[in-house]
Parts: structure tokens; sequence; C-alpha cells
């Protein structure tokens, strides 16, 4: 259909009012060219309407209404997600022809919730006597008196190790004894109670997603070693994960390489095709060129005293390039001379942070801009930043390489402009170097986005006029806690600062960021949404002893605001105006506060944990002082008398020793950085204002995707089974 424009509906206008229009300045062309803009809004509805037919491109709003026409009932909407009830939509007259089948449910529950889904019917793995009079046919299609299902053992085969590694697992072959349990009284957890009887359905869900690490050069173990590297270019031990392939239809059952499963050495090993390659979990790159899965095995390449199992290579054996998919690392038979390269995929449970992810709402250009563009050269970089006009601009790294920053490394920005360093889309830099600074004059902006920062803190300073930046903006970055990594994938520097503000009033806002302690001016103000602040303590466990966000000097910092926000360490602050949908996790010893607020006049906590004994504002549906309010409340009533203080401290006591976030790791190495277990207590899981859970997964919804399941499941499930929700990740 061709567009109105205001052009061509002038033209139709007889020439000679043109001719007079534009000798009385042009007032009808000003007039027709409003119409033509209305003309086109309304042209664009028309076509609108006639894409709303269709599932595939109605509008969000439509996909209820287009669904209803089938019978199609909408779950609980959950907010920001519209993808899954469009799929669901679309798929549910396929649903309904194989209703209660396997394939069914697993795409049911991908749809659903956005995660990868296998379906085990567990009646299939109870240990029964199979009947003589079963019969199956022989591949010659003659009859026999054979087993109906020969791979049905009662005991496994202990020499198998590649089937024995999934036990537990959502392909765990073995056979088992019945269990009578509940499976739903076990969904959540990865042990096996209560999941092997007749009626039972397991929906084994992986949440971790695979992100991709594209072309980025290997990391040597040491200066000068050429045979030894690591996958990950910041030094930490990375378990690699598949990135799982697209299944081929919905009468099909999901097999590993469906699944963002983490790569095991025996995996890699009894099968190198699927996990090696293109478009799967890893490939690596020599002199530009891919190395073929006939030249790489599986090893375990875990430390040996001060080197490595089986590296170098001893003599006499095969030239194969040795893999450990477990630990992230490499072993050549030779020297490197020529650079190696690797695409790789590493587990995390969801985008934040800086990755090769869509953060296209993020880059998105505004009218008249126009990035300088760099590649890999942090030459490059550094001039690009010192050529901007004073009014500032973009400069935007189209590159996943590592960039060794010079010392110092400083982004200074002129009064009244504003400087934007981010990532490409899809890209995932990572900026090293001893320190980055950052300097401005009044009324001045700087933004980072989509980036990592590696080997040293970052460092907000006034500028050589004593002027401060008025404004700071990260958003998708890392600032790695501790700095940087050991080895063994711990902080560098244990309780360093990854932030230092030392302005006065500039104002920093945090978005989808990961980071270490935070040391803050008194006068500082920080807006934290969707990030991590890590106290990077050389113990995990101890990070909740360290200090997280403090001032300068010793003294607490300015004003603290955040949401949906997890916090691993001691909080000292002099305001905090707001805190919603969080997890402040702190522990102190009894003669110090974990989250001290210096002024608590103004201010609020809404739906957030907040530990007991901290000094802070009027609290709303906080836990655990909720939990503990109501329990104290519910005594009294059944006594019908008020309770002394000391049996009031007894029950605080009592539920302050179990109502406590808890973490699947706490190490930021590790894939489920971050996340709440299933054995986190319900009231933290689904404490946040609209149901969600607490801390910095809140926005990816998983209590509300659980649920919509449960709903979904009771309407497709067959009549008599049961099934239980189980995370594999």
């Amino acid at each position: 259909m061709t567009r109105i424009t205001p052009e061509a509906l002038f033209a139709l206008l007889p020439a000679h009012i043109r001719v007079r229009d534009a000798d009385m300045g042009g007032p009808l062309e000003a007039f027709v060219a409003l119409l033509a803009r209305e003309g086109a809004v309304m042209e664009e509805d028309i076509e609108q309407l006639l894409d709303n037919a269709f599932i595939e491109t109605c509008a969000p709003w439509a996909v209820p209404y287009v669904g209803g026409t089938i019978g199609y009932r909408a779950l609980h909407p959950i907010a920001g997600e519209v993808a899954g009830t469009r799929a669901e939509a679309a798929n549910t007259i396929p649903y309904r022809r194989r209703k209660g089948t396997p394939a069914v449910l697993e795409q049911l529950a991908s749809d659903v919730t956005g995660w990868p889904a296998k379906v085990v019917e567990y009646f299939q793995l109870v240990a029964t006597c199979q009947h003589m009079n079963h019969i199956r046919l022989s591949p010659r299609g003659i009859a026999d008196h054979l087993p109906a299902r020969p791979d049905h053992h009662v005991t496994p085969d202990l020499r198998d190790p590649a089937r024995l590694e999934r036990l537990g697992t959502a392909f765990d072959p073995v056979t088992r004894s019945i269990d009578v349990r509940s499976i739903e009284q076990s969904a959540g957890r990865k042990s096996i109670g209560g999941r092997h009887h007749l009626p039972n359905i397991g929906v084994h869900l992986y949440r971790l997603l695979p992100l991709s690490v594209s072309r980025v050069a290997l990391r040597p173990v040491e200066d000068g070693d050429t045979r030894r590297f690591l996958f990950d270019p910041l030094g930490a031990p990375r378990q690699l994960f598949q990135f799982p392939l697209p299944q081929d239809a919905i009468t099909t059952l999901a097999r590993p390489e469906h699944m963002p499963l983490p790569i095991t050495r025996r995996a890699l090993d009894a099968e190198p095709g699927l996990w090696y390659g293109q478009d799967r979990g890893f490939v690596l790159w020599q002199s530009e060129a891919a190395v073929p899965p006939s030249d790489i095995v599986a090893c375990d390449l875990s430390d040996d005293g001060p080197g490595w199992n089986h590296a170098p290579h001893p003599v006499g054996a095969k030239p194969l390039i040795r893999v450990d998919p477990e630990l992230g690392r490499i072993s050549f038979p030779v020297d490197q001379d020529d650079p190696v390269a690797a695409t790789w995929h590493r587990g995390f449970p969801g985008r934040i942070g800086g990755g090769e992810y869509d953060r296209s709402g993020e880059v998105a250009l505004r009218a008249g801009d126009a990035p300088v563009v760099v590649s890999s050269d942090a030459t490059d970089l550094v001039q690009a930043l010192a050529d901007l006009p004073a009014s500032g601009g973009i400069v935007e790294i189209d590159s996943s390489a590592v960039f060794d920053l010079p010392s110092p490394f400083v982004i200074d920005a002129d009064p009244g402009g504003e400087i934007i360093l981010r990532a490409s889309d899809g890209r995932r830099p990572i900026l090293r170097g001893d320190q980055v600074t950052l300097r401005g004059g009044e009324n001045a902006r700087i933004e980072l986005n989509g980036m990592v920062i590696d080997g040293g803190p970052l460092v907000i300073e006034p500028n050589g006029d004593g002027m401060s930046l008025s404004d700071v903006r990260l958003r998708h970055v890392t600032l790695i806690p501790g700095l940087s990594y050991t080895a063994a994938g711990g902080p560098a520097f244990p309780g360093a600062a990854s932030i230092t503000v030392q302005t006065m009033g500039s104002e920093i806002a945090m978005s989808a960021c990961v980071s270490g302690p935070l040391v803050l001016s008194d006068t500082a103000t920080i807006d934290i949404v969707d990030s991590l602040i890590d106290a990077a303590s050389a113990d995990p466990l101890d990070s909740l002893r360290g200090t997280a966000i403090s001032g300068l000097g010793g003294v607490p910092a300015g004003s603290l605001s955040m949401a949906g926000t997890t916090v691993m360490g001691r909080i000292a602050v002099r305001v905090m105006p707001l805190v919603s949908n969080s997890i402040l996790r702190a522990a102190a010893p009894e003669d110090e506060v974990p989250v001290q607020v210096l002024q608590r006049q103004e201010g609020c906590l809404r739906f957030s944990f907040v530990p007991i004994g901290s000094i802070v504002p009027r609290r709303y549906r906080c836990q655990p002082q909720l939990a503990i309010d109501a329990a104290i409340e519910a005594e009294e009533e059944a006594m019908n008398v008020p309770l002394s203080a000391v049996q009031r401290a007894d029950i605080g006591t009592w539920i302050a020793t179990w109502l406590v976030p808890s973490f699947t790791a706490v190490s930021s190495a590790h894939p489920a950085y971050g996340q709440l277990r299933q054995a986190t207590p319900i009231e933290i899981r689904e404490g946040a204002e609209d149901g969600g859970e607490m801390g910095i997964w809140h926005h990816l919804h998983n209590p509300q995707r659980e649920t919509n399941l449960r709903i979904r499941l009771a309407e497709y499930l067959r009549f008599g089974l049961e099934a239980g929700l189980i995370f594999e990740t």
C-alpha cells in the first residue's frame, strides 16, 4: 500500500492553487501536510487491523482476543513478558489434538514459562516384572518372546559411566523401585524422592541461559605459556554450556542436544560431535580456521600440584587438543605461535552485567546521533574519546575483545557535555586496566553500557577545576567483585571497592549491573535497579560480614535507593529514600549493625528482606519482621494474653534463624550466581509486591511462570496423573 505523503497529497491540487498558495507563504501546503500526517496514522491503523486478525502478527493486546476465538484462556499477565502468551495461543489447537502426550507437555511448559523443558513419564522407570507374553518384533519382523523393554534393567550397569553420570537428571535411564510419595512434595528439588511412581510425570525445567562468547582470544595460564589456555578471558574457571538446538516438531521428545546443559567431560568424550562445532557448545579457532572435531579430546585438566593433570602432553601421546569443559581449560600438544580463539557459551540466570545478548533498546540511536565505532585496539578507543567535541558524543565498541587500557585511562567530559561509551548490540568488550577514571565539569554526564571492567576499580573524581560530574549511568556493566579473578575463581583483591565516588553531589544510576563494594561520598546519590552488589570477601561465605556499601573515610555514604537488587554485605548510608523488592543480606557482630541508616525520619523499605538488628527507616511488609509480627499476633490470639518481652524475643530469634535467603551460588564465577534456591522460604521467593521473588532476579518473574505452568498442566494432564516441577538449573 502506498503511503500518504504531504508532497503526494499536495500534488493532487490544481497547479494554479499551488502557485497562489506559494505566493501567500504556503499556508495551504502546511494544512495539507497536517491532513497527510493524520491520514498516515489512519492508514497505519487500518493495516494493523488486518494484522490483528492473525496470531503471528497481532498487537500484544490483541493476543487474548484472537485466542478467545478458539476458547483460549489467558494466564496471569507477567509484567514485560508477552512472548509466551503468543506462542501458547498459536499452538493451542495442536496442543489439544495431542492432549496429554509428553511431547505436548514439553512444548507447553516451554511456551508458558520460556524455559526449555523435558518431560519424563516415571512409570517407565519403575522396576517391574515383565510378562513373557508381552511380545515384541525382532529386527526381521518375526514375533518372539523376548521382553518388550530390553533396556529396562532392575540394576544399572556399573561399567557404563556415561549413563551413570545422568543419575538424578532429566535423562536418567536407571530403573528404581516404586516410591509412593507425592511428586509435588519434592518438586523443585534435585533429590529423586517421590518421583518413581506409576502416575507421576516429571517436568524438568532449565532456567540458566546459555550466553555466547564469540571468537575471543584464549587466555594463557601464565605469561609465556603457549600451550595451556583458559576459555574465559577473565581468568576464572568456567563451566561450558551447550547451546540448545531447536526441536524438529511438536511430536518429538526433547533430547540432550535440545537442552542448555552443562557440558561434562564424559559427555564430550562419548559424543564430541554433539557438543563441539558451530551452533553447539563451543568451537576452537586456529589462525582464523575452525579446528575439526577429530582434533580434540575430552580430558581432566584439574590442578595437580603447580600444574595440570595430563598437561603437557607426555611423549608418545596422540597430538590432540585436550579440553576440560567443566573447568574451561585447554591444553595443546605443541606451542601455539599463531593466535588461538574460541566461541563458547557460559551459563547465567539472566541478561545482566554485559553480554552478547539483545540490548537493542539500550543502543538505539537518537536523532542526530553518529557514534564513533572502534574495533579491537585500545589506542583507537583512547583516541576516539579524545576526539569527541565539547558537547560530547557516542563511542561504540564493535568487538568482544580484551582492551588493555593505558594507565591512566580517563574519560573527561566538558561542562554540559555528555559522553556515552557503549558496546554494540551483541558485543561484550572487556576493559582491562589499573583504573577507569571518570571526570567532568558542571552538568556533565557520562554513561557506560554493556561492558566488563577487569583489573581495577571505577573511580569518579573531580576534574582539574574541582568540578564534579552531574550524572553517571552504568547499564549492563560488570565490575568484577574483587576487581579480578584468581585461578580458583575467587576475588583477587578481597573487599576492594569496585566503584569509588569522590565527587560532591553526583548522581549515579546503576541498571542490570554486577559490582563489588561501593564507596561513596556523603553527598552522592545512587539509584540501583536489577543489580547485585557483592562485598567480595576472600571466603564467599564471609561476604555477608564484609562491607558492600559505605562512605569515604569510614563515614556513611550519601543517598541510596534500590529496586529489585541483591546486596551481599553490610550497608552504611546517610539516607535511604526507597528500597523495594530487594534483598539486603548482611551479618554483623553483636556490637555492630548489618544495615545502618542515619536519617530514619524519611524513606521506606518495602517488600524486601532486611536483617534483624538493622537500623533503617520504616518498613512495609519486609521480612523477617513481617513473619515475626504475624507469629506474635497469632500466639497472643491463641493464648488470649499479651506476650512478655522474653517470649517475643524467643519467637523473633527462632524465625530469624530460618527465614533467610539461601542462594544456589555466592561466587560471581559460578553460573547460578545470586539465584535463590528452591529451599528458600516462600516468604522470600514470593514476597515481592507482585508475588515474585525478592532480589536481583525479581524481573525474571520466576514464581509467576511456575504458577502459570501449574494452571496449564491441570488443563492438559491426563486424568489420574500427577505432575511435579523439577528445576535442573
